[in-house]
């Protein structure tokens, strides 16, 4: 007996031959006790010579119901519903057999008549000796057979079928020496009650007493994605956070592998999940209209956005997709992962700049492409800052070139992708990109033009390439320190699918000329960000893992500003979503204007160049550049009326440069 337990404790289990043997012994003890049950009601005398005979008259039948069943091959110790089914089943073959050998023993043989009462208490009783032997053992296993050595405590976020899914999952593999305390949920009726013996806490009692006196070391959220809100979901973190708990997330059922759940699918939870807002709600109807059998182009295709744009895009049956990126390596990338994954054929995958008339008209004389989403731009704002030759070249002339071909080969709708940065430039980049606003509206001001250009503008976007989260995870890896350029800095953000939906729903809402703000949410602390994504990652701030302050970067803000202020915008038929009151622009003026200025890339300096972006945009005023030396002084750009700036109530200072006064 001993050996057994040792075996039933270990990582081995119990041959087939062995259940098997006991399941045979629990039918022939369970029909001699039935016999003792009956004897105590009628008190008649038993025969153990008749009893032993009527028994083994089952025996071929219990062999036939194991024939066809075989409910001795399932493991015990991961015994299910489904397996107590099963020997219901079987039991049901051994019973029909003594009924029929009743049947014939009552007719000719009278010592196999088996009493009927005899056969239907026996069904019962050995079902249930059957399926309590084998939940027995499955309970034995899992609460003795972490014997010795630390065990790691987790509390479970859920109550639910996902959470029970969870459970089963953890406890199946002990060798990860993992020990369920209990379940958290939010519904209070089911607190301090008992699910499969686990107890079941409210959030207050586990945070404030069970995590402690327990030594819980992480908590796992498995609970629906549609029934728990990204708000709720972040305030769940931010406690685990404070209580220096390791947190983990159960994917959704879609994302299981071939449908089951496993241990190695429950993920630390990302920083993504503490930024990140509830699902927008898309009207798909008006995007599927715009782009049902319809030929897109996209221009920065490989780039972060780009590539998000085109697997958005893909959902709702377009005709043909043309991916233009200069960068080989990516588009390689994203060529390979629609060709098997996502398996949409009308693909083609041009390598090509977007500066490139040439190589770009061919493009469009041969697709004639109805939507174009311009994707394509440098956004750097540090390395951008240092060369402002390839900033206004790739920018500037890009957009120019895309959307004067998309003039000249009547495409109907042209979305391009800009920026916050855009909006009272201290840098460069921000610079180039208003000034790429600025035409985009000019072209959509033409009498009469048929081409209904779209601007979307946004902040920063999780993930992106070259943004901060990427760092900081890459700087964690190798030990840190982490790097934040200042103590008070902070950034909207806003998730890379998130942002793509709002591109296509500003992209197909739209007119033409309009400027779509997206609302991205509150402003985020980046030395905050820092400290939770090392304690995101198992360590202690400051203590594992330092943060050092590195300075402003050059052209870098310190506060974002606001998109747009109440008086400044107008509602759209989404939510998230507000149209920029836009100032006038004259094409001819315009087009005059940065012709000479991309005239001019080749024949100055980067001085002269960045003087001619200021005087495109007159409220571009450098910040940490050396070009602070190229702008007026306050004095003289407020007599000038060049900017005009107010103050909001949440601290963040939005100027009214960009709109109408």
């Amino acid at each position: 007996m001993k050996k057994l337990f040792k075996v039933l404790l270990s990582n081995s289990y119990l041959p087939s031959w062995m259940v098997l043997f006991c399941d045979l012994t629990i039918y022939a003890t369970t029909f001699c006790l039935t016999y003792l049950l009956s004897q105590n009601i009628s008190d008649q005398p038993l025969n153990f010579e008749l009893i032993t005979l009527q028994m083994l008259t089952g025996v071929p039948f219990f062999y036939l119901a194991i024939y066809f069943l075989q409910p001795h091959r399932g493991i015990i110790r991961h015994s299910t519903t489904q397996d107590a089914a099963v020997i219901i089943f079987a039991h049901l073959i051994i019973t029909s057999g003594l009924l029929f050998v009743a049947l014939i023993g009552n007719v000719y043989i009278k010592e196999i008549a088996i009493p009927y009462p005899i056969i239907f208490i026996h069904y019962f009783i050995s079902v249930l000796v059957m399926i309590s032997f084998r939940f027995a053992i499955k309970f034995a296993f899992s609460h003795f057979s972490i014997i010795t050595g630390e065990v790691h405590k987790v509390l479970i976020f859920g109550a639910g079928n996902k959470a029970q899914i969870t459970r089963e999952v953890i406890e199946k593999d002990r060798s990860l020496r993992i020990k369920l305390v209990g379940f958290i949920d939010d519904n209070w009726q089911l607190h301090d009650k008992m699910i499969g013996g686990i107890p079941v806490y409210s959030e207050e009692k586990a945070f404030n007493k069970i995590i402690e006196a327990e030594g819980v070391k992480e908590i796992i959220i498995a609970i629906t994605r549609n029934k728990i809100s990204k708000e709720r979901k972040r305030q769940i973190i931010n406690l685990c956070l404070e209580k220096h708990i390791k947190i983990s997330d159960v994917p959704e059922t879609s994302q299981w592998i071939n449908g089951s759940l496993s241990v190695t699918q429950i993920k630390e939870v990302q920083i993504e999940d503490l930024l990140g807002r509830d699902q927008i709600i898309l009207n798909k109807d008006r995007i599927a209209k715009g782009l049902y059998k319809q030929t897109i182009l996209v221009t920065g295709a490989a780039g972060s956005i780009g590539s998000e744009m085109v697997r958005q895009i893909m959902n709702f049956q377009p005709g043909k997709i043309i991916l233009v990126d200069q960068a080989e390596s990516p588009l390689f990338d994203l060529q390979t992962e629609i060709k098997e994954k996502l398996n949409f054929q009308n693909t083609t995958f041009v390598i090509g700049n977007v500066t490139d008339k040439y190589r770009m008209r061919k493009i469009f004389n041969k697709y004639r492409p109805q939507v174009v989403f311009h994707a394509a731009a440098y956004k750097h704002v540090p390395l951008m800052e240092i060369q402002p030759y390839e900033a206004i070249k790739c920018n500037i002339g890009g957009i120019k070139v895309i959307a004067d071909l998309a003039v000249e080969y009547g495409v109907d709708k042209f979305v391009m992708v800009s920026t916050d940065k855009a909006v009272n430039p201290t840098n460069v980049m921000g610079a180039t990109k208003r000034i790429c606003e600025i035409y985009v509206q000019s072209l959509s001001q033409i009498p009469e033009m048929k081409t209904h250009f779209i601007t979307t503008r946004f902040g920063n976007v999780l993930g992106s390439n070259g943004s901060v989260i990427p760092l900081f995870k890459k700087q964690i890896s190798k030990g840190g320190p982490l790097t934040v350029t200042h103590r008070d800095i902070t950034r909207y953000f806003m998730t890379i699918p998130e942002a793509c939906q709002l591109v296509l729903e500003a992209g197909f809402m739209g007119k033409g000329g309009e400027i779509f703000l997206f609302d991205m949410g509150q402003p985020v602390q980046i030395y905050d960000l820092a400290e939770k994504m090392i304690l995101l990652s198992g360590l202690t701030p400051h203590k594992d893992i330092k943060i050092e302050i590195s300075g402003l970067r050059p052209g870098e803000k310190l506060y974002e500003e606001l998109l747009a202020s109440t008086e400044d915008t107008l509602p759209s038929f989404h939510n998230k979503i507000l149209i920029g009151k836009i100032r006038h622009y004259n094409y001819h003026e315009q087009n005059l204007k940065i012709s000479d200025l991309l005239n001019s890339l080749t024949k100055e300096n980067d001085e002269l160049l960045v003087s001619r972006l200021k005087d495109l945009v007159p409220e571009f005023i450098s910040n940490n550049s050396i070009f602070e030396s190229l702008d007026k002084t306050d004095k003289e750009a407020i007599s000038n009326g060049i900017q005009h700036k107010i103050k909001l109530p949440n601290g963040i200072i939005a100027s009214k440069s960009d709109f109408f006064a």
